[in-house]
């Protein structure tokens, strides 16, 4: 039996907790949020005991990991709270918010020897894993560029909540990027050099809004531009394209990979058929979807911890994208190429 406990009982503690209710030999030990009411209804759902601080969570006997879901900027508390408790970590993307808090967990957790992992649940989704095979076998020859469109059209935080203050959650550039920056460091190798322009969810519009764009270069020679936004209204969209110089690799919101080959033929590629969704166990299993990533991330880790080889970003993945989205901050503010 895998012992879990979950700080942060919002959003994504829900979403985690409602992935692991489905995996066999899993158990939610315990619970903490800085909102007693919202810890005791997620009690409600799936369990374990309501704690009355982190401490007190981490303290929980017999317990094998820590999720933790809170707020970007208290990422770093938590981890650290996880580590002096000796526990395996997962701990939600980005890894946190601040230059120096960065420096500083990738120094304290060098020699850790325990799990630590990150969110990066598109490393687990089908689609990815099938675009990452196809990059591997050479079928798009000497890779050249990449784009990433990501904006989001119902964008509805308001003044007063973290996800609309910059310097607690980063914007879109941070927050949004993060997963997508993640699979250009997966897919392309070293990140060198990055520049942005964004709006830093400028505090003079009416509403929050916020926009990003950035050019991020590799070691490999690959040039990465990324987009992303938080807008009220317009489109919603998730699109990776990947050019080499045999063919083009286009991954969307689908399962459904394109590929466009040289002489100008296309093909649609059913990336479950080499990675087919896990099995789903347990009840009321319509509540998850086994084909996403977050139900593979989920019994993965759960493997990971039993003792199985599972392959999961570890503190240099988490490190790496962070540094590239604060760059593009820092890029942003000063207006400056920064060489990482």
């Amino acid at each position: 039996m895998v012992r879990y406990a979950i700080v942060g009982t919002g959003r994504m503690g829900n979403a985690h907790a409602s992935q692991l209710s489905h995996i066999e030999h899993t158990e939610i030990a315990g619970s903490y949020d800085l909102i007693p009411e919202r810890a005791l209804e997620f009690q409600k759902k799936y369990g374990g005991q309501v704690c009355n601080s982190l401490q007190e969570l981490v303290a929980l006997p017999n317990l094998d990991c820590l999720i933790i879901t809170t707020p970007t900027y208290c990422h770093a508390e938590a981890i650290y709270a996880a580590k002096a408790a000796g526990l395996n970590i997962f701990c939600e993307k980005p890894l946190c918010r601040q230059p120096k808090e960065a420096e500083e967990l990738l120094a304290a957790m060098k020699d850790y020897p325990r799990l630590f992992t990150v969110g990066f649940v598109r490393r687990h989704m089908s689609k990815t894993l099938k675009a990452r095979q196809i990059i591997a076998s050479g079928q798009l020859g000497r890779l050249r560029y990449c784009n990433v469109d990501l904006p989001l059209g119902g964008y509805r935080r308001m003044p007063g909540d973290w996800f609309a203050d910059f310097d607690k959650c980063g914007g879109a550039t941070l927050d949004m990027l993060a997963h997508h920056v993640d699979l250009c460091n997966w897919f392309f190798g070293k990140p060198i050099r990055v520049s942005a322009s964004s709006m830093m969810l400028d505090p003079s519009l009416p509403l929050p809004a916020d926009y990003v764009a950035s050019i991020v270069n590799y070691d490999s020679g690959v040039i990465c531009n990324l987009m992303s936004s938080w807008q009220r209204f317009g489109r919603s969209n998730e699109m990776m394209e990947i050019y080499g110089e045999k063919g083009a690799l286009v991954i969307d919101g689908s399962d459904a990979l394109t590929v466009y080959h040289a002489d100008g033929s296309k093909e649609s590629i059913d990336s479950t058929l080499d990675f087919p969704a896990p099995k789903v166990v347990g009840q009321g299993v319509n509540e998850v979807n086994a084909a996403s990533g977050l139900f593979r991330q989920a019994q993965n880790l759960t493997h990971a911890l039993s003792g199985q080889k599972v392959a999961l970003p570890k503190m240099l993945d988490a490190y790496t994208s962070v540094k590239v989205g604060l760059s593009m901050i820092e890029s942003a503010q000063t207006g400056k190429t920064v060489v990482l």
